[in-house]
C-alpha cells in the first residue's frame, strides 16, 4: 500500500516567488535614482546660479571700474582745462573721490609728478614713477588699468589711470587712482557683501591668475592658476564646472571673463552644502519605504525558508559525512519537501552515500597513514608538529635515516628494501614510550616525536631505538644500521621549519661521523 504523498512543487514555480525579492531591489534603485536625480538638479542649480552670479559681479565689477575712470576723466579735463592742477586743488578732488581711490597723482609725459594726495604714498611732487605699471599707463596714452604691483610703499596697489591732453589734444601724461588691495579699497567695498552663510563666496583673479580680491585678504596677491576655473577663465571663458581649489576642497564654481581689465570673477559654493539635503531627502524615503519594506521581507522570509531548510538540512549532512578530522555519527535525515527538485536531490544523495560510506573511511585512513610501514604519513606528521609547537610543550623530535640504504636496494632488489622498511617500523613501534610518536618522515627517513624536556630524554630513546636495530637481523644476516639526529622544542627552534633543520643538521653529523650513531643538535657546532 502506497503512502500519500503531497503533489511536488517545481523549483520553475518557487523561483517565481523571487519576484518578490525583485520588487525590494526595484524598490532600491527607484530610491537610489530619486536621490541621484534630486543630488544632479542641486548640482546644476548651484553651477549654473554660481555662473549667473559670476556674471552679475563681472558687470558690477566692469561698471566700477567705468565710474573710476569717469571721475579720473573729470579730472583729466580739468587739467586740460588750466593747463595744470594744484595739489591742494587734487586734494579735495580726492575727497570727492575717496571712497573709490586711495590716492590720486598727476604725472607728466616724462611720468614727473606734478600733484600728489594723500602724502603717505612714499613719493611726492617732482619724483619719478619707475613702476612698470606706470610706464605702460604712459605708452598706452589711453585709458588703463594695471596688473597688480608692489608700490615703493611695499603694498600691493592696482593703477587705474586716464591720459591728459592739451587743447590740441596732445597727450601731456596722465591723472592715476591707486587701489590698495591689502588694505580697505572700493573693490573689496563692493564684493564683500558676496559672502553668504552657506560658505558660498566670490573672489576675483587678473588675467595672470593672482587675486585681487578674496574674502580672506590674506590671500591678496596668491598665484591660484593651478585652480581650473582660474585657468578657463585667464583664457577669457566664462562657464561653470565642479572643481578641488588649490585647498584640495571641492567646489561648485561659476566663472565670468571681465573683458575691459581681462579679470576673472569666481562664484562658487561648497559642495558639502548638498549634504544635509540629500541626507534629508534620504531619510524621508527610507522612512516611507519601511512598511512596504517590511511586508516584503517578511513574505521573502518566508519563501526563503520554505526553499532553504530542506538544501540546508542535506548540506550538513554531506558536510559532516565527508569531513576528514569528524568521524561519522550522523545518520541522514529525512526530508520531506513539496519541492520536486529537493526531493529528487534527497533520493540520489541517500542512495549515493550509502555506497561511498565505506569509500570515504578509506580515503581518511589512506590520507593519514603510510601504505608500505602502517605509520603515520609525512602529511599527519607535519600537522602533528604544527600542534605540538603551538601548544608549547616541551618535545623531542628525533630523525633517523637507514644508513647505505640505497645499497641493500641496488644489491638485494626494492621488494627485500620495503623488508627492510617494514622492520623498522615494527622496531620503532614495538621500543617506543608513552606519549611517542612514530613517522615515515619520506623514503628511508622516519621520524619521533616524544614529549621531554631534558636532552638526555631524547637521547636515551634514540639510542634505545639504534641499538634495537642494530640487533635486527637484516638481509643475508647482516645488520641494518641507522643514523639519527635529536632536536628539542623550545631550545633549538621555536617554528617548525627551524626544528626540522636542527634535527637534521645532528642527523648528519651522525652519518658524517661514521653513521649508526645518534647526535643531539648543538648550537655552536651545527649553527
Amino acid at each position: 500500500m502506497h503512502s500519500y504523498r503531497p503533489k511536488l512543487l517545481t523549483l520553475r514555480l518557487i523561483i517565481s516567488l523571487l519576484v518578490v525579492s525583485a520588487v525590494i531591489l526595484a524598490l532600491i534603485i527607484s530610491l537610489m535614482a530619486a536621490i541621484e536625480g534630486n543630488r544632479n538638479s542641486l548640482v546644476s542649480s548651484y553651477l549654473v546660479s554660481n555662473y549667473q552670479y559670476a556674471q552679475k559681479v563681472s558687470a558690477n565689477t566692469a561698471e566700477l571700474l567705468d565710474t573710476m575712470q569717469e571721475n579720473l576723466e573729470s579730472i583729466a579735463a580739468v587739467a586740460k582745462r588750466d593747463g595744470e592742477i594744484r595739489e591742494e586743488y587734487l586734494g579735495d578732488l580726492f575727497m570727492g573721490n575717496k571712497q573709490y581711490f586711495n590716492s590720486l597723482f598727476v604725472v607728466d609725459n616724462q611720468r614727473i609728478i606734478k600733484a600728489i594726495t594723500p602724502g603717505t604714498t612714499g613719493v611726492s611732487v617732482g619724483g619719478k614713477l619707475n613702476s612698470k605699471a606706470s610706464e605702460e599707463a604712459n605708452l598706452s596714452k589711453r585709458p588703463y588699468v594695471s596688473k597688480p604691483y608692489i608700490s615703493k610703499t611695499g603694498r600691493l596697489i592696482i593703477l587705474v589711470s586716464v591720459p591728459i591732453l592739451d587743447n590740441e589734444d596732445r597727450y601731456k601724461g596722465f591723472v592715476g587712482g591707486t587701489i590698495y588691495l591689502e588694505e580697505n579699497n572700493s573693490l573689496n567695498r563692493t564684493l564683500e557683501e558676496h559672502f553668504f552663510g552657506n560658505g558660498s563666496y566670490v573672489y576675483v583673479v587678473d588675467s595672470s591668475g593672482r587675486l585681487i580680491y578674496h574674502p580672506d585678504s590674506s590671500r591678496i596677491g596668491e598665484d591660484v592658476i593651478s585652480n581650473e576655473a582660474v585657468r578657463r577663465v585667464t583664457m577669457g571663458q566664462s562657464g561653470y564646472l565642479q572643481i578641488l581649489n588649490t585647498k584640495g576642497v571641492p567646489f561648485f564654481a561659476g566663472y565670468a571673463f571681465e573683458n575691459v581689465t581681462g579679470w576673472g570673477i569666481i562664484a562658487q559654493t561648497p559642495v558639502s552644502v548638498i549634504d544635509k539635503p540629500l541626507y534629508q531627502l534620504r531619510i524621508r524615503l527610507i522612512l516611507q519605504s519601511l512598511p512596504f519594506l517590511g511586508l516584503i521581507m517578511l513574505v521573502g522570509w518566508w519563501v526563503a525558508h520554505r526553499i532553504s531548510k530542506p538544501l540546508h538540512q542535506l548540506a550538513e549532512y554531506s558536510s559532516q559525512a565527508t569531513g576528514s578530522r569528524k568521524e561519522n555519527t550522523v545518520s541522514m535525515p529525512e526530508i520531506y519537501s513539496r519541492t520536486y527538485e529537493v526531493n529528487l536531490l534527497y533520493e540520489s544523495m541517500r542512495s549515493a552515500f550509502t555506497q561511498i560510506d565505506t569509500q570515504i573511511e578509506l580515503l581518511k585512513t589512506e590520507n593519514r597513514i603510510d601504505g608500505l610501514t602502517g605509520l603515520a604519513n609525512r602529511k599527519t606528521f607535519d600537522v602533528v608538529l604544527k600542534e605540538w609547537t603551538d601548544s608549547d610543550r616541551p618535545f623531542a623530535l628525533i630523525l633517523l635515516d637507514i644508513d647505505r640504504f640505497k645499497i641493500v636496494n641496488d644489491t638485494y632488489g626494492h621488494l627485500i628494501g620495503d623488508d627492510v622498511l617494514r622492520t623498522l617500523a615494527e622496531v620503532m613501534v614495538k621500543n617506543s614510550v608513552k606519549g611517542q610518536l612514530s613517522f615515515r618522515y619520506g623514503g628511508e627517513e622516519f621520524a619521533l616525536l616524544l614529549p621531554c624536556e631534558e636532552r638526555s630524554c631524547g637521547l636515551k630513546a634514540a639510542e634505545k631505538l639504534r641499538k634495537a636495530i642494530e640487533q635486527q637481523k637484516g638481509p643475508a644476516g647482516k645488520p641494518v644500521t641507522i643514523s639519527l639526529g635529536v632536536a628539542m622544542y623550545p631550545q633549538d627552534g621555536l617554528e617548525m621549519e627551524a626544528l626540522i633543520h636542527a634535527a637534521d643538521q645532528a642527523m648528519y653529523a651522525s652519518k658524517a661521523a661514521g653513521r649508526n650513531r645518534t647526535t643531539i643538535y648543538d648550537h655552536q657546532v651545527h649553527a
